[in-house]
């Protein structure tokens, strides 16, 4: 592809991956792989990507607050999110730290920016993770107030790595700190 072809271009198309991932939920971007480790056990799971700040480098996401995965952050912020696309055959991997955000003013503006049907899933009687009987124990009851149970997550990126996949070769570029001029080229 023509825009693979400088580390400039490869750098801008990662933010635009991710632009189009946070508006468009059919996007191979909208969902990434958050990697975790507890205990030194790593824990994998998928995540909606809720926003970004291409200037500071940080990609944002949100989730429930008794989860395994705040808990995991709380132990070591050190977190891994990986994006593919099968489509473009483009894997983006940030590692970064993860920074908790709960029952703040971040949390209280994009509270009030969700839809009823958004705010309900952080108003379930059972905590995830728990062991229940059956599915239907699962009971939701939206309130007027902000959920105690929401938090957002953000990552701010200590490295980068993208990899395209190509019968012709394979690419690979490596960034440290979100900065275009630590770009460098790796063997894929």
């Amino acid at each position: 592809m023509e825009e693979h072809k400088n580390i400039e271009s490869i750098f801008q198309h990662i933010w635009k991956s991710i632009c189009i991932g946070k508006k468009n939920r059919h996007s191979d971007f909208h969902t990434f792989s958050l990697a975790t480790c507890h205990q030194n056990i790593v824990k994998n799971r998928t995540v909606v990507l809720r926003g970004y700040d291409e200037e500071k480098g940080i990609i944002i996401f949100h989730t429930n607050v008794f989860s395994e995965k705040i808990t995991d952050i709380k132990q070591n912020d050190n977190v891994e999110c990986l994006f593919y696309s099968r489509k473009n055959k483009i894997q983006i991997r940030f590692s970064g730290t993860a920074l908790i955000n709960h029952n703040d003013d971040i949390c209280r503006e994009k509270w009030n920016q969700m839809s009823d049907q958004s705010k309900l899933c952080y108003f379930q009687n059972i905590n995830p993770g728990s062991t229940i009987k059956k599915p239907a124990d699962i009971e939701q009851n939206l309130q007027d107030n902000m959920s105690e149970a929401f938090v957002i997550i953000s990552v701010y990126i200590k490295k980068t790595d993208w990899l395209y996949l190509s019968h012709s070769g394979h690419k690979r570029v490596t960034f440290f700190n979100n900065n275009i001029d630590s770009g460098t080229w790796i063997a894929p």
